[in-house]
């Protein structure tokens, strides 16, 4: 998945109370479908334009300078209640007509990542095991084939909780433990080995399988889950031989032995009218009353798409502030 793409200005809809800016949508090809915003008058539908994903960090150049006093990050927001998902700017080049066109590479910009907390790294053995899939989900608007795919068919939805995630696994007799992108070594201090003892996961996973989880609590992320400890809370089991992951029945036997992230429904059929009705049901709140990061989205049934992807999606809750 890329980090910026040619598109075209599919739709232009005032904002209330706004005198210089509208809202946009615009199609990316394979880049999605999102909404933004631009100068009155800069765009008409049909125009095309370049398209700045979620969490892209921009190069430091006189065209981006607005960007500065964000620290040169696209982040998605809600401006006067409407949706601001990506930064839309007028294309360098009136060569391009290939909607879709990936221009990550060509534009310089790069991928943000959350810092690492102290409490996380450590010592490594080497990167991340190649034969277990990181945890990455997709936004949504990103996904649109997929979104549509799970029409009708009943889901169950869980609460992205904010904090840096795991992933703990047994294969072929090894056990080992891992952030992100490296698997750590048992050093004092480390969150995802203190957790791994304390539910002593050594001996509760079979051979063959891996578990991912969020990391959460102080010293990590800010903890806006409010907790008074570093806690685990789950999201995958994965079958390691068998390529692919077990679902929600999976996670609900799991939760007896490490904390599940919060179940919000399960069993209904995906009857959402709109892209909208989506991220008004991204919004929510924490226990301790903060706005919850999002939630992620998955069928009763695991299944993947003909592209081989996984049928999981997250939706960010736009009244979010990291």
């Amino acid at each position: 998945m890329g980090l910026a793409y040619i598109g075209k200005v599919i739709e232009v809809i005032p904002i209330e109370g706004a005198d210089r800016i509208e809202s946009l949508k615009v199609v990316c090809g394979s880049g999605g479908l999102w909404r933004g915003s631009a100068q009155k008058g800069q765009f008409a539908i049909g125009d095309l334009c370049e398209v700045y994903l979620q969490d892209t960090l921009l190069p430091q150049e006189e065209r981006f300078a607005f960007m500065e006093k964000h620290k040169w990050r696209v982040r998605m927001m809600r401006f006067k209640g409407t949706p601001s998902e990506v930064l839309i700017m007028p294309p360098l080049e009136h060569t391009f007509k290939d909607i879709g066109l990936d221009i990550t590479g060509l534009r310089g910009v790069t991928k943000y990542e959350k810092p690492m907390p102290a409490n996380m790294s450590g010592d490594t053995l080497g990167w991340f095991p190649t034969f277990i899939p990181k945890t990455d989900e997709p936004n949504f608007q990103s996904v649109p084939a997929m979104v549509q795919w799970l029409r009708g068919k009943p889901f169950y939805s869980t609460v992205k909780a904010d904090g840096s995630s795991a992933t703990v696994y047994k294969h072929q007799g090894h056990f080992g433990c891992c952030s992100r992108n490296l698997e750590l070594k048992d050093t004092p201090g480390n969150a995802v080995w203190q957790i791994a003892r304390e539910y002593e996961l050594a001996d509760a996973i079979p051979d063959g399988i891996a578990i991912q989880f969020e990391v959460a609590g102080p010293g990590i992320q800010g903890n806006p889950l409010g907790l008074k400890k570093v806690e685990p809370r789950l999201f995958n089991v994965y079958d390691i031989e068998g390529h692919r992951y077990l679902g929600i029945d999976a996670l609900t036997i799991w939760k007896d032995t490490l904390p599940m992230v919060d179940l919000i429904e399960r069993n209904r059929p995906f009857d959402f009218g709109s892209d909208e009705d989506l991220r008004k049901y991204a919004e929510g709140l924490y226990p301790n009353g903060k706005p919850r990061e999002g939630v992620v989205i998955r069928p009763m049934e695991e299944a993947r798409m003909d592209t081989g992807e996984r049928v999981s999606f997250k939706v960010i809750n736009l009244l979010y502030k990291e």
